[in-house]
Formats: C-alpha cells, structure tokens, sequence
C-alpha cells in the first residue's frame, strides 16, 4: 500500500491538474461511517508482514470526522504506520496517502491534527485504542 518517493511525485504532479475530491469534514460520524460502508472491502483485511488494513473513522481537532483506512502494525501493538483517505472519481473511491491528502484539503493541517481515531473492528493486540469502540 505504501508509495515509493518517486511514485508519490508523479501523483502529487497528477493531482495539481486535476486535484482530489477529499471524501469528509462531516459534522457527525454516521456519514463517515455510510462513506465507509459504500467500499468493498472487510472492516480488516490481513496483509503481510504482520500488517492489517482496517477501516476507520477519524476525529478531527476541529470535530469534523473523516472516513479512512488505516495500515496498523499488529506486531507493535496496533501502532498506525500510515493512513489513507478516500477521494471520489467517477463513481468510484481512490485511497490517498495522509501526507498527499493533507495537501488538497481545504483546511490547515492544525485544524485537523491530531486525530483521534476508532476502528470499525476491533484490532487483536491493539494497545492503542484504549476504550474500543470509543475514539482514542
């Protein structure tokens, strides 16, 4: 799921023509959570190397929310090593980058950061959502 730095430049360049529509900013979490339920894919999906994807609703300082999918490491107790973003394109979403998709949203990064975020599922061995399935 990561990007290579090279590849993250030709998208970025691909963006500033036609920038991403960032999917959130909702006032409550039941539409980041409809956002959610319209992708295909599982709460939490099992990658390698003792990763998962799991889908996610993040808290904005600002109380906005986001819908996100998140790359945890189970094998450092759920610590998150990146997060990623929907972005509508014809009909269909695109998984954007934190770092990109901070960039093209219409709000200052400290507005919205930190984030505090929950998991749909609940994530084996994850130490750092204390109070699941409250934000943490």
């Amino acid at each position: 799921m990561s990007m290579g730095s090279n590849n993250m430049e030709q998208v970025r360049k691909q963006f500033e023509k036609d920038p991403p529509k960032i999917i959130g900013g909702y006032k409550r979490q039941g539409w980041a959570q409809k956002a959610l339920d319209k992708t295909e894919n599982e709460d939490i999906e099992q990658e390698k190397k003792g990763f998962i994807t799991a889908k996610a609703i993040l808290e904005a300082k600002d109380g906005s929310y986001y819908p996100a999918f998140l790359l945890i490491d189970t094998k450092k107790s759920g610590k998150i090593k990146d997060a990623f973003f929907l972005s509508e394109a014809q009909e269909q979403f695109n998984l954007i980058p934190l770092e990109l998709a901070l960039e093209f949203m219409d709000k200052d990064a400290s507005d919205l950061m930190p984030f505090r975020y929950r998991t749909l599922g609940k994530v084996k061995g994850d130490q750092f959502q204390k109070n699941w399935p409250d934000f943490s």
